[in-house]
Order: C-alpha cells, then structure tokens, then sequence
C-alpha cells in the first residue's frame, strides 16, 4: 500500500470515533468549566429564612461539626444568614470579596503565629462547604447579649472599667484602623456574670444624642456566654450599634447586621493558642485586626490575620456611613454590681504596663486610614483610665524600633492589686 494514502476501511472508522469521542469529552470539559465560572460568578442575594415560629434567624445548616474545645458549628448557606432578615439589606447583594484597591493587609503586618489557623473549627475540619459560612451554635433560651455602654468613659455612673488610648476625634477623618492584639487569657474574678476584653473600636456620632454608631473587633473573656467551649479562652468577636447600645446591635451572628463571607473563621469563636499570665511566653499569641471602608459596596470590611471575614454595610447606620470621627484601642471589663470590693477580673494580662513584653497585654502597629489605600502610624493619646490602680495604659515607642510602629501596653489586676478599691 502507498504510504501517502490515507488511512481507510476499519482503521479510518475507528480513528473518527476516537476523535469523535475526544471531542465531546473536550466539550463536556469546557461546559462544566462553564458552569464553575458562572456560578462562581453569580450574584448572591440575601434571603431570609423564616420558620414557622417567624423568628428571624440563619437558615437551616448544611452541615454541622463538633470542635474539641466543646462548641458546635453550623454551616449554613450564605445567602440565608440572619443578616438576611435586616430591613435595610432586603435584595442585599452580598459582596464575596472587597474593592481591589483596598489596602486590607495594613502594610503588610503580619502577627506571629504557629503558622497554623487560629481556631480549632479551621484546623479541625478546614471549615465549611463552599457557598455557606460557620455559625457557632448557641443556646436558644440565652437570652441574645448587647452592650449598654458607650465605648469611652461617659461620665453616667458605667460600672464598665477602660484602659483605652485613640486618635484625636475629628469628624469624617478616618477611614481605616489597625492594629496587631496579643491574645491573652485574663483571670475572671466572677464567671457567672463578668468579662475582660481587648479590642479597636471605629467609632462615629454622639452618645448624649443616641446617634453614636460603632463597629468593633477584638477578643473576649466572657464564661457565661460560652459555658460549654473552653469559657476561661479568649474568643474572637465583632460588634455594632447604630443608636449608642440602646436597640440595636449584637455580638458576631446573633443578630441581623454583620455580612460573613469567610468560610472557616468562626464568629464568636475560641482563639488558641493563647498567652496566661501564670505562663506567659517569651513571644506572645497575636492576631491582626483591620476594618476599612470600601465605597463600592458601600461599607466597612473586617480583616483578621490578613484574611477578610466579612462586612458591616453602610445602611446599618446613620453617622457611620462612609467615615468616622473616633478611633479607640484598648481594654474594658465589666464587674459584676453583687461584688464585694473592686472585682478580682483582670485586664489583658492582667500585669500592668510597667511590666512591659512579654508579660503585658499590648497592641501594636496601631494605624488609622484617612482613605481606603493608606494606613499610617497613629498617633496615641490616652483616652480613658477608670482607674490607674487597677488597669492603666501606656504609649510606648522606640523600644522595639520600627518594626512594632505605634503600640501601648495595657491592662492590671483588678482587687487582684491592693491600692485597687471599688469606685462608687
């Protein structure tokens, strides 16, 4: 046979069916990529989900998971989280990531770390499902808890106790603030009512006129609202108002408000490892904290260890709607009134300033953004010491040069300190 002829009789039919069948399967590769595409590029909308009891609340889960600290996590679909059934975010689409020309990162300040995820539920079982975001399970019969004071000193009797530091209030100035927190395991004095906290409050409006409006991160000591997940470790939370704690507001996904879109950061959640006075290590636990505003959506996005979590949108407030006038970082803790004598609850670490790294609690690389590209070092000003025989705060710089910017030390112990005795 002429070896330039072409192939023929049996051996062309099967060549044809062969490539027939490469054909289609290229096809069939190209559709199902297809598809991925647009899905991943579909619009999500929240969508209220509503039980027969027409109680506002996140849709069922599509999966759960037990975590070794104790707590339960609910996976459900992101479109049918509680933030859903806010009046203001009816047809919300939810944004799954923010602008581009967002500085998310903080400079690019990273926390130390183990190089693994903060949270057991992330190491455990590497979050949830594509499409839904974790919700830790509580208590239906706990009744849902909000904050009741303004986040500076008001001068109104607060039992509250602070160690906060911020920048100078201006109105409209800010657009952003950071800063790298130790996570710390403070003592609790009474487990049954009390909380320690360290966190960065964005702050905007008045709260002699109701209209102060806030979105807050940071972590929390707070037993009786986690009795069944290590209650005596830290745990991440967000917060917000929009009419100075009277109505409005929860902590993480307990009420309509915060967008989550992360899948594998828990809400509410335990942060571990952790630094306790008693051992505390020569290089601390830290996390990193950004809330910046993005105009596309509009709202203001959350960040924690680089990796963005979700968004508090604009339409949840009135004065906070695009800037802020007041950025605050430091300490609170809240007593409980049955105490007898100042409360033994301690503050960050529960050491005092002049004890310095690595026993006291800190915040460093504090910034501010006065537009969504920048950060810059902030300029610290002590903002509210209750009392400085039981939590006190100070600036530092130049200690550990530029690497650690503008940062403070904070925190003490309460009755846990002699001279401390309870204010009336």
């Amino acid at each position: 046979m002429d070896s330039r002829r072409g192939v023929s009789g049996p051996r062309a039919r099967s060549f044809c069916w062969v490539l027939a069948t490469c054909i289609q399967l290229l096809l069939l590769v190209e559709l199902s990529q297809g598809r991925k595409l647009q899905q991943s590029s579909r619009q999500r909308r929240l969508q209220p989900y509503t039980d027969s009891t027409n109680t506002a609340r996140h849709g069922p889960a599509v999966k759960s998971f037990q975590v070794s600290d104790g707590s339960w996590v609910d996976c459900v679909p992101i479109e049918q989280q509680i933030a859903a059934h806010h009046p203001a975010l009816k047809e919300h689409i939810i944004r799954m990531s923010p602008s581009s020309y967002l500085n998310l990162q903080q400079n690019h300040v990273k926390p130390r770390s183990s190089g693994l995820h903060p949270q057991s539920f992330a190491r455990e079982h590497g979050g949830c499902p594509e499409g839904c975001i974790p919700v830790q399970r509580r208590d239906p019969k706990q009744p849902l808890l909000r904050k009741y004071q303004t986040p500076t000193l008001s001068g109104q009797g607060t039992p509250h106790e602070y160690a906060v530091v911020g920048m100078p209030s201006s109105k409209g100035a800010y657009q952003g603030s950071g800063a790298v927190l130790s996570v710390n395991a403070p003592v609790i004095g009474d487990p049954a009512s009390e909380f320690s906290l360290s966190q960065l409050w964005v702050v905007a409006g008045q709260y002699d006129n109701n209209s102060l409006n806030t979105a807050e991160v940071g972590w929390q000591v707070y037993p009786s609202q986690h009795p069944s997940d290590n209650p005596l470790a830290p745990h991440l939370f967000v917060y917000w108002t929009a009419d100075a704690y009277k109505s409005t507001g929860c902590y993480n996904l307990g009420c309509a408000g915060f967008v989550q879109t992360n899948n594998n950061w828990v809400l509410g959640g335990t942060l571990s490892p952790y630094t306790t006075l008693d051992a505390h290590a020569n290089n601390e636990d830290e996390i990193s904290l950004v809330v910046l505003y993005d105009s596309t959506i509009p709202g203001w996005w959350l960040s924690i260890s680089d990796t963005t979590i979700g968004y508090w949108p604009s339409s949840l407030y009135t004065t906070l709607q695009a800037s802020a006038d007041l950025l605050q970082w430091g300490g609170e803790i809240f007593p409980s009134a049955t105490t007898v004598g100042h409360t033994t609850t301690a503050m960050g670490s529960g050491a005092f300033p002049i004890e310095g790294y690595p026993v006291t609690a800190y915040q460093r690389n504090v910034t501010y953004a006065n537009s969504p590209n920048t950060f810059f070092d902030a300029t610290l000003e002590i903002q509210g010491v209750t009392n400085a025989n039981c939590y006190n705060s100070s600036i530092e710089q130049g200690d550990f040069g530029s690497s650690w910017g503008s940062y403070f030390f904070f925190g003490g112990p309460g009755g846990g300190n002699a001279a401390c005795v309870k204010q009336n």
